[in-house]
């Protein structure tokens, strides 16, 4: 009894710290007030008191200093592909009475709402908190039923519904990943569940033709296949009453949204008016695919995507109309010459299509809850036994111990190919770009295809040594195309988004089908194989650059320059969804969900780690200015060596009007400790002679927030300067003007060197001046209007030939050591 018990006080842990971890991800994809922290400090003593007892050295520090505190999680990976992993526990201090502890999920929920109020009004605390609750609840049911099953998530080898249902874990960025409230009781959630493997008959009821519309690309009333299916079943009460009711239309249904169904005003309403009967449930057994709604029979050859007004994830999981006829529309468009030329360009993918559609109305009004979609079935019979995977499943952590599944999968690989496990998982990889990329970028370019291909929706074939050979893509919601298509397409399939609403502009499309590609699928790969330490984060996001790249000058749509220019693109808020309790479903088409920047990681292609994370403390330039006869050398900042010496420099008075860093050297040390490890910049020391005489910090405006202030370009970079000494035979302002730009255009990724001073400082507009920038436009930023300057090596070079000679040496130098 007591080893049950600590199971279960397990169980409840791990429930509560996946879902924290999924939260925290959301948070940070949404909310700007974090950084990540490192080190030990030693001017704050109740932080260092606590993490000196801890063995993590890196975290995440969430600002809630507005309301008085701070939150610091340690990180086990950060991911530039946006999902990061942490280490527990998470951390809070007061920060009047810098009291620290241990804070629950329950708690950051809390920290999180009343950031959200500031922005966008109140929210319902007790709802949130209430669906936060049923995720660990659930999925701490589900780990137990694992666990006393025993049966393991993470072959090499699945079926296709052994992978939906081995998605335990949900959503690894959603405050809600196991979601599903709705559902009244334990014996429902294990009864529809996908992770429970549960199975049932569907319900069916007889309702009056008048009150049905049903459609059907294949040419047929599949309401017709479902009266033959109970004709067949010799139920002879059922018979009976379909003898009966000729002009009646059998119509199958989810049992639990039929239970809900029949206590509807409407439903009551027209079984008493005699157009609709309840039968009861007969026939095969289905059972949930990921999506919960979405039910598979092996032998049957279609699946039904039900209405269920469970709220999942983002929103209660009810059929729309016009969703409805998406499916019809691209069923039917398949069918014409102008699809047919798709499927046959681009057979990297396979569209599973929803042809059918069910729709019961009363009174001239649809009720919602008998909308079904009719999915084809091509995993039925020996093709049930294809190694399919849903994405979402191959992407996820390792569960109770077991490896995760992309981790058997890279290593089988491996073994099938006789190479390592890292070469393997980079050209697994390359070989998932390659199914993937091309194919969707030509739909979009020459068919105007643009579908939402997120891990959900996308399933990938393995073939024989483990490597996907092709993808299937799935959802009769998410197909939409582009208006530059649009008359291309009507004529290929007239009245097509008629009232499906599919054609959509594409500067609509292309902010969603980045986030759903890119974020949350191509980056989704990313993220599991590079947490899993089998190949490095940013060689396969390198890689991904590289793949897209290639399009660039043949995409006529705009959506590669896009994906591989833009400094943001956008992520779905699902937690901003939540909190302001916004049906994603039924949300306007315009706006369906709350959206935010999101950094794009693709321009870390460009990344001058020299510059912004320096690995050496050692100096990193070095130049004789024989005029004025003095040496400069450039080298890191050192938090240890050198906190106190900037801490002067900044309190000085020339220097306070200008950085505006003057105070305690407890704030300057919390600045360096969340500036060393982020992306944004870097702080050098400069030395004349030997002597610290200034500091230079380079920055990255497409991480920096200059970079939202105008173009910025992912090879632009800056640098601010602070000199030191106010003595005039001490500043040497135009060498160290020259060494600051010399060590920047050192590094062949920079393009140009930007500036940004305060309109209002003229002495650093001639200085600028004078080293080669030149005016640009004023701009405007948080904290002032800046002028906007832009300098080239060749304009530099041409200021300062002499410079030009330095870096030239420089090179030959270098060309000669390589030799």
């Amino acid at each position: 009894m007591e080893t049950n018990t600590l199971d279960s006080t397990k169980l409840q842990q791990i429930s509560e710290e996946t879902n924290f971890n999924a939260l925290l991800n959301s948070y940070c994809r949404e909310f700007s007030n974090w950084s990540r922290y490192i080190g030990i400090p030693k001017y704050d003593e109740p932080l260092a008191n606590y993490l000196i007892t801890t063995t993590d050295r890196l975290h995440i520090r969430f600002d809630f200093t507005a309301i008085g505190f701070e939150v610091y999680a340690p990180l086990k990976f950060y991911a530039d592909s946006g999902r990061h992993v942490f280490n527990f526990p998470i951390i809070e201090r007061n920060v009047d009475t810098d009291a620290i502890n241990p804070i629950t999920i329950y708690r950051f929920m809390e920290l999180a709402i009343q950031v959200s109020n500031q922005e966008f009004g109140a929210v319902d605390a007790d709802l949130v908190k209430k669906r936060l609750a049923n995720s660990i609840e659930n999925l701490e049911t589900f780990l137990s039923f694992f666990k006393q099953n025993g049966k393991p998530v993470n072959f090499a080898k699945m079926s296709f519904i052994e992978a939906e249902q081995s998605l335990f874990l949900g959503h690894n960025a959603h405050p809600f990943p196991k979601g599903r409230s709705g559902f009244n009781c334990k014996e429902e959630l294990f009864k529809y569940s996908p992770e429970t493997q549960g199975h049932f008959q569907l319900a069916y009821f007889l309702i009056s033709a008048e009150n049905i519309v049903e459609k059907n690309a294949e040419g047929f009333d599949m309401t017709d296949l479902f009266r033959i299916d109970l004709l067949e079943s010799n139920h002879k009460e059922i018979i009976v009453l379909l003898d009966q009711h000729p002009n009646y239309k059998v119509v199958p249904m989810h049992p639990w949204e039929a239970q809900y169904l029949l206590t509807l005003p409407q439903v009551k309403a027209m079984q008493q008016e005699k157009v609709l009967i309840f039968l009861g449930h007969f026939g095969e057994l289905y059972t949930p695919t990921s999506s919960v709604r979405t039910v598979y029979n092996a032998s049957s050859d279609w699946m039904f995507k039900f209405s269920l007004h469970v709220k999942i994830t983002n929103s209660e999981r009810v059929n729309l109309v016009r969703e409805l006829h998406r499916g019809y529309d691209i069923s039917k468009l398949l069918k014409t010459t102008y699809g047919k030329a798709a499927k046959t360009a681009f057979p990297e993918i396979e569209f599973i299509t929803d042809p059918a559609f069910i729709t019961v109305n009363y009174k001239g009004e649809t009720i919602d809850g008998f909308n079904i979609s009719i999915r084809h079935n091509p995993f039925k019979e020996e093709g049930a036994e294809k190694n399919v995977t849903l994405l979402a499943a191959l992407c996820q952590d390792a569960l109770l111990g077991q490896k995760p599944r992309i981790v058997n999968l890279i290593e089988e690989a491996a073994i099938s190919k006789n190479r390592t496990v890292a070469h393997t998982a980079v050209n697994w990889f390359k070989q998932y770009l390659h199914v993937c990329v091309a194919p969707i970028v030509g739909l979009y370019n020459h068919f105007g295809m643009a579908f939402e291909f997120h891990q959900q929706n996308v399933m990938v074939e393995l073939d024989k040594n483990y490597y996907p050979a092709k993808l299937y893509f799935r959802d009769n919601q998410g197909f939409f195309f582009s208006d530059a298509k649009a008359e291309a397409l009507e004529k290929a399939s007239p009245g097509i988004a008629a009232e499906s609403g599919s054609i959509v502009p594409n500067a609509y499309i292309l902010p969603k089908l980045t986030y759903y590609l890119l974020i949350n699928n191509i980056l989704g790969v990313v993220n599991a194989i590079a947490s899993n330490n089998l190949a490095d984060e940013k060689t396969l996001i390198d890689l991904v650059y590289l793949e897209f790249k290639q399009f660039e000058n043949s995409d006529t749509t705009g959506l590669v320059d896009y994906i591989i220019n833009r400094r943001d693109w956008e992520v779905k808020g699902n937690l901003l969804t939540n909190l302001c309790n916004i049906d994603e479903a039924s949300a306007p088409i315009e706006n369906p969900a709350i959206y935010r920047a999101f950094p794009n990681p693709l321009t870390k292609y460009f990344f001058c780690e020299n510059l912004i994370k320096p690995q050496t403390m050692e100096a990193m330039y070095s130049r004789y200015f024989p005029k004025e006869d003095i040496t400069i050398t450039i080298r890191s900042f050192d938090i240890d060596r050198d906190l106190e010496l900037v801490h002067d420099w900044f309190n000085q008075e020339h220097a306070k009007p200008i950085w505006k860093m003057d105070g305690p050297i407890k704030a300057l040390e919390l600045f360096y400790r969340t500036l060393i490890p982020g992306d944004a910049s870097h702080s050098f020391i400069g030395e004349i002679n030997g002597v610290p005489n200034f500091t230079i910090e380079p920055y990255w405006p497409m991480r920096d927030g200059v970079g939202a202030c105008y173009e910025a370009l992912s090879t632009d970079y800056g640098s601010h300067l602070l000199i030191a000494p106010t003595e005039k035979d001490k500043k040497f302002s135009f060498p160290t003007g020259q060494a600051m730009l010399d060590f920047v255009f050192d590094q062949s990724i920079v393009g140009k060197c930007i500036g940004e001073a305060a309109v209002e400082s003229r002495a650093m507009h001639m200085f600028g001046t004078r080293l080669g920038y030149r005016y640009q436009k004023v701009i405007e930023m948080p904290h002032k209007m800046a002028t906007l300057t832009f300098c080239y090596r060749e304009w530099y070079w041409e200021k300062f030939p002499e410079a030009k000679a330095y870096a030239m040496l420089k090179t030959a130098q270098f060309e000669t050591e390589e030799i």
